[in-house]
């Protein structure tokens, strides 16, 4: 998604956002619906979002983060996210990180080699994540590995995503202290 401010709207329009009966599933199947309908057919569960600077901005819609979790993206690198986003994203138990110069390489990369009208999303090659060392591998078609640094995530963030969100910590530690 190599688009600045990307808004919440884009992610998963605000019609859908008071729609108390929609089910995961439903909600998985409006994912960019605003921004690029036809990322659904391109993207399959399991397939890591990358976006660009501010990523998330706009309201604080909770269902912007919940709805790719729930097609099955296991986490969005982007080179920032809005506050309200990475909270958002968190307390869903869902993962988000900033890797601005993975962001860049690929920014200038497509640059050099993109011919005729800018798609809005595109599949870039295979993205690794090691945690454990905050690094992302990107092999890019050829073969090439990329190793592209992160900072890691904060303790809190790090419980938050481990335990699949706020309520469930919350109600572990309830029943830590009953």
């Amino acid at each position: 998604m190599d688009r600045d401010n990307l808004n919440t709207d884009g992610i998963f329009a605000g019609k859908h956002t008071y729609n108390d009966t929609l089910t995961p599933r439903q909600m998985a199947e409006v994912i960019f619906e605003n921004y690029d309908p036809e990322f659904r057919a391109k993207a399959k569960p399991g397939d890591v979002v990358l976006g660009g600077l501010n990523f998330g901005t706009g309201s604080s819609r909770e269902q912007a983060a919940t709805a790719l979790k729930y097609f099955g993206i296991p986490c969005v690198i982007a080179a920032s996210f809005s506050e309200t986003y990475k909270r958002n994203a968190f307390n869903n138990g869902f993962v988000c990180f900033e890797c601005p110069d993975l962001v860049g390489f690929l920014r200038n990369d497509v640059e050099q080699t993109r011919v005729g009208t800018p798609v809005k999303s595109a599949m870039v090659g295979r993205v690794e994540i090691d945690y454990k060392a905050s690094v992302v591998r990107l092999t890019a078609p050829g073969g090439v590995v990329r190793p592209f640094a992160f900072s890691p995530l904060s303790p809190v963030a790090q419980e938050l995503v481990v335990a699949g969100g706020a309520e469930a910590v919350v109600r572990r530690r309830l029943a830590a202290g009953a």
